[in-house]
């Protein structure tokens, strides 16, 4: 076997053994660029196995069972609960064939195609209390690191195809680190420097640095016997009280390209042939329920609805979404009117509440755009579109829930305030919030700029400001910093675009 000069780099500064390395079944040969090519081909399943993916997974189970108590505490909770383990297990049928593919075209263990159960339970709206999202509960740093794009339209952490990828360079990266796959998924869960601390430290005190050795946080030392619970799942199904349903040794779904307009998930799933729940669980990265289609943007659609899903594309036969401006005293009601949709379809993609749906003059709205109706509208910008949403869910959150696995200095990020403002604010003695706990929300007006009130004698109703705009300042922000709308801003200084250059002064009104 050849090794790599990353590998050999790796075994010369003791970060990787020479003896773990050669004892590893998934048998490394070398690495160029991001993908790690075996020196030994997959095992061949046999004529009666292979039309099941449950065998396939089976055969390339390689990971040795650990001596652990904990392994069997984790076989019993999920043999506790047969009905949890069977949602679990229904879905991951839309997504085992891609991943099993990509596992054993690395070489790599087939475990870690079992460790989304692990990580989500394979439910591609998992979200955690450390902002990890998707299948394989990418955090927004380590997924950025990893090159899924996150941004207001789209978020690759929910991705499967790209998260599989990017997850799977991981796992590949920290094996080479750390020369054991147990070790590798130690640091997936806790992350590198946390493991590296741990067997350094037993390095000192002259310890076994193996994984059931280290000193590891809870969930961490938790995290392999639970996978090794989740491997014995699939090898006897039965003692688990459930049945492994057989799922196709083939693909399940096939990727197709959208060089189109914006299109709302509904009507792809329409055009599709499929329920909207499913298109959303194999395209679960779109937050907005809107896909900004472009020539890089692809969707996720069954192999057997492919041709009639790009043939139904090819006929234009939907409306494409884009950002239109608002006439003073417009409701969302009336844009649903004026584009033949439902109020529902307007507020889903727009953080509007029907309740109080009552739009800005000159505010930002995605309506679905027919050729018929394209000459009718002022079209803007999706610049200006998301500045327009951030600012409605902002202007609507006077008040704040708090949610499961949020923390005061998240919320204060989310609504752009400071986390003192909100202790100040609701007279919080600490930090610590509780699930459901009712929050003000008041953005605090703070800028360089200067009072001009009325000197007359009359009642003052109001002042305005004058604000200098500074480096860095966009319309969003200071809107938001004196808590008026993008929309009044625009107005008030007879602003045509978004964009506003630095040392200009803005008029504000204040009431």
């Amino acid at each position: 076997m050849r090794l790599s000069l990353l590998v050999s780099l790796s075994i010369a500064f003791g970060l990787l053994s020479p003896a773990a390395y050669s004892e590893q079944d998934m048998q490394l040969a070398y690495y160029e660029g991001q993908t790690y090519v075996s020196s030994t081909s997959p095992e061949q399943a046999s004529p009666e196995q292979a039309d099941n993916l449950w065998n396939r997974i089976r055969s390339g189970l390689k990971l040795e069972q650990l001596d652990s108590t904990l392994t069997q505490s984790h076989i019993d909770w999920y043999a506790k609960r047969p009905e949890y383990v069977m949602r679990m297990l229904d879905r991951s049928r839309l997504y085992l064939f891609h991943i099993v593919e990509e596992v054993e075209k690395r070489g790599m263990p087939m475990e870690i195609a079992l460790l989304p159960m692990v990580e989500s339970a394979y439910n591609p709206q998992a979200y955690s209390r450390s902002h990890a999202a998707g299948i394989w509960q990418f955090i927004p740093s380590t997924g950025k690191n990893y090159g899924l794009q996150q941004n207001w339209w789209y978020d690759g952490r929910r991705d499967v195809t790209a998260a599989t990828q990017a997850a799977l360079d991981y796992l590949q990266k920290l094996y080479i680190d750390f020369g054991s796959w147990e070790l590798a998924l130690a640091a997936y869960n806790c992350g590198e420097g946390c493991v590296s601390r741990a067997i350094q430290k037993n390095a000192a005190r002259g310890k076994p640095t193996d994984y059931l050795s280290l000193s590891l946080p809870p969930e961490t030392r938790h995290y392999v016997p639970k996978l090794m619970a989740v491997r014995q799942l699939v090898l006897d199904p039965q003692s688990f009280g459930v049945e492994l349903n057989d799922i196709p040794n083939e693909p399940y779904f096939t990727q197709v390209s959208l060089n189109t307009g914006a299109m709302d998930v509904r009507s792809a799933a329409r055009l599709a042939g499929v329920s909207v729940e499913e298109f959303l669980s194999l395209n679960p990265a779109f937050p907005r329920k809107l896909i900004k289609a472009g020539s890089d943007v692809s969707v996720l659609v069954p192999v057997s609805n492919a041709d009639v899903f790009q043939a139904n594309i090819e006929k234009g036969e939907w409306d494409s979404w884009k950002p239109v401006t608002a006439k003073r005293g417009m409701t969302a009601a009336d844009i649903a009117e004026q584009f033949s949709t439902t109020p529902e379809r307007i507020a889903e993609h727009n953080h509007l509440h029907l309740r109080n749906g009552r739009l800005v003059k000159d505010q930002v709205i995605l309506a679905p755009i027919n050729n018929s109706a394209e000459n009718e509208v002022e079209t803007a910008s999706w610049q200006e579109a998301v500045a327009d949403a951030r600012e409605a869910s902002l202007a609507s959150a006077r008040y704040h829930v708090v949610q499961r696995g949020e923390t005061l200095g998240s919320i204060a990020r989310k609504l752009h305030v400071s986390s003192a403002s909100l202790k100040r604010l609701n007279r919080l003695k600490s930090s610590r919030l509780r699930v459901g706990q009712r929050l003000a929300i008041m953005p605090a007006a703070t800028g360089n700029y200067t009072n001009r009130t009325a000197s007359s004698g009359k009642t003052r109703t109001g002042s305005t400001a004058r604000y200098t705009v500074r480096s860095g300042d966009t319309l969003f922000s200071i809107a938001n910093r004196f808590n008026v709308s993008v929309s009044e801003l625009k107005a008030w200084n007879k602003l045509r675009g978004s964009n506003v250059q630095a040392g200009r002064q803005l008029t504000i009104k204040r009431s």
